[in-house]
């Protein structure tokens, strides 16, 4: 296995001294035109690439970086949330370091700590841990509401949206809700209950609820628990599923039961995914303004770095959600 190049090899193949390469890669001009050009030359020839992080402390030149978690790099919306994020990341100047959240490791949070200043994603735990973790760096929480110094937060109004789908779909016909929620609020050590959506879908539902089941959040977890929503309530003719995905799955398990969907059952997802438009019927859903997500939560960003990350009292921005109508409902 080749091993990687090193400044050293450049001093090495060019004929100059370590300090002379550090010189030339960073444009400083001490040193002449043709030695210069030689030590390009030798690097080329290497394959030979400077660290970012290297040449900021050589150049003295201040390069804020974020860290971005992504919560599962499984679920089309994280990713494109996070593209979002490093596309309005890129637009003002700041470097981007990723990690996930799927293994909620304190470890890896610690590792990526090292290298940014600021921290930013969907985080597990309270906002206490959420602090420890990132060893006292501020953080900007996504989908969440802060209440500590240093913690900060980017909230998505989904109770405003849910209020306006059921309302629409009493308006279409629709008399019995039944949901899927995620199961990870059924999970050992799971210190907040069911979701916060699913609150909010009973308060609103009201005595119109049949009942609620709960699954993976997959395409395959969501099928299943549509199919076991419908079983235990069949009188269900409108269902509301945790995120896009599980409603992916919810479409397809309707199809694979002889459910006409619109027809005889209703299906809404949360987050408006595009890859909503590649089912039969296309899948109406609770869309999340990410664009809006990432432009708050690198406005927050910035505040901070004016304050020189100090630990402020939380910001907090909230985005609202708009209901997408296409034909599963």
């Amino acid at each position: 296995m080749a091993k990687r190049v090193t400044i050293l090899d450049v001093a090495a193949e060019a004929g100059v001294s370590r300090q002379t390469v550090t010189r030339a890669m960073n444009g400083m001009d001490d040193i002449s035109a043709a030695t210069r050009q030689r030590v390009l030359e030798a690097a080329g020839r290497l394959g030979y690439r400077p660290s970012r992080f290297a040449r900021n402390l050589v150049t003295r030149q201040k390069t804020h970086a974020l860290g971005l978690t992504v919560a599962s790099f499984r679920n089309p919306y994280y990713t494109d949330t996070a593209a979002d994020i490093i596309a309005a990341a890129a637009e003002r100047g700041w470097q981007v370091v990723i990690a996930s959240a799927e293994q909620r490791s304190d470890a890896a949070l610690g590792l990526i700590t090292e290298q940014v200043d600021v921290m930013v994603g969907h985080f597990f735990g309270d906002d206490a841990s959420v602090r420890e973790a990132c060893r006292g760096l501020p953080v900007v929480r996504l989908e969440a509401r802060s209440s500590l110094p240093g913690v900060h937060s980017v909230e998505i109004d989904l109770e405003a949206g849910l209020e306006e789908a059921i309302g629409a779909l009493r308006e279409r016909g629709a008399r019995r809700f039944g949901m899927v929620d995620s199961s990870y609020s059924t999970l050992d050590g799971n210190p907040y209950g069911p979701s916060p959506r699913r609150g909010w879908f009973e308060r609103i539902a009201g005595g119109d609820l049949t009942g609620v089941a709960v699954g993976d959040e997959s395409i395959s977890g969501g099928g299943r628990a549509f199919a076991e929503l419908i079983e235990r309530c069949p009188e269900t003719d409108a269902v509301l599923m945790f995120n896009d995905l599980m409603a992916l799955g919810a479409v397809q398990s309707a199809h694979a039961l002889g459910i006409d969907v619109p027809g005889r059952v209703r299906i809404v997802g949360i987050d408006g995914l595009a890859l909503g438009e590649a089912v039969d019927p296309p899948l109406t859903s609770i869309a999340v303004d990410r664009h809006g997500v990432a432009s708050h939560a690198l406005d927050i960003v910035e505040i901070l770095a004016k304050a020189d990350f100090a630990r402020l009292d939380p910001i907090h921005r909230t985005v609202p959600s708009k209901l997408l109508w296409r034909a599963s409902a």
